[in-house]
């Protein structure tokens, strides 16, 4: 028995990982297009010099890999790592220099890049950037509830009863004459024959609302508490409480 619930449990924690993953991507592909639509209004801004540490990293890259050869980046950083730290003080020095030296080359050129913009140039980013993130964060929020799981609300009851009787539809009749039709047939069922699809809409409902709160409980405990209705946050920050101060 504890070796199925430790199966099931690590099942669901590898789905989550998954769909955290594909979040991710999802993000980061959202972030790729913003920063499309920025290159295709504006220049290509200035970009920050390296750190003294990678200029480090950079200077010894080439003797690393000139005497071992297919040495691959994750060793080269480690060398890198071991390097520094031993590395004589003055040497140091010299890599800082040239780090404040590429830094104050970068604000002249940043400061040239952004005195270069027109207005017109800032306007238009400034509009499309508000565009794009207001159209954005409803396909965004919709994504994200679906990439990581979120339990899909049942039909109402005269949803239910047109999908029970979808297999009876002629396929004579255009669809929109169809719902017209079963529209017509519903308002003429009595309230004891719309009864068993009203009990099956609020079995689903009862089964959606428990399956909503058990997602929700999980999304808080993995982080993406900003999916989670308000009346759930507050309901477990009370549990939380009151559970802390016993």
């Amino acid at each position: 028995m504890c070796y199925g619930k430790f199966i099931y449990f690590t099942r669901s924690e590898t789905l989550l990982c998954t769909r955290n993953c594909l979040l991710n991507f999802s993000q980061n592909a959202s972030k790729n297009v913003l920063k499309y639509i920025k290159e295709t209004i504006l220049p290509s801004k200035p970009k920050k010099p390296i750190s003294p540490f990678l200029l480090y990293v950079k200077d010894i890259s080439f003797k690393i890999k000139e005497e071992e050869p297919g040495t691959k980046y994750s060793e080269i950083l480690k060398k890198a790592s071991k390097g520094w730290a031993e590395l004589n003080p003055i040497e140091k020095e010299n890599f800082t220099k040239q780090y404040i030296k590429n830094y104050e080359i970068y604000t002249k050129e940043l400061k040239e890049y952004n005195n270069s913009l027109t207005n017109e140039q800032k306007q238009l980013w400034e509009e499309k950037k508000k565009e794009y993130e207001k159209s954005n964060k409803e396909i965004n929020n919709k994504q994200k509830n679906k990439i990581l799981g979120k339990p899909k609300k049942p039909p109402n009851t005269y949803l239910l009863y047109i999908l029970s009787k979808k297999n009876e539809k002629d396929p004579n009749i255009s669809f929109k004459d169809w719902l017209k039709s079963m529209s017509i047939s519903w308002k003429k069922l009595s309230n004891m024959e719309k009864e068993p699809y009203v009990i099956k809409t609020m079995k689903l409902l009862s089964q959606y609302k428990e399956d909503l709160e058990k997602w929700e409980m999980k999304m808080i405990h993995s982080g993406h508490s900003d999916v989670v209705r308000l009346q759930t946050l507050m309901k477990y920050n009370l549990h939380k409480n009151e559970h802390g101060n016993k």
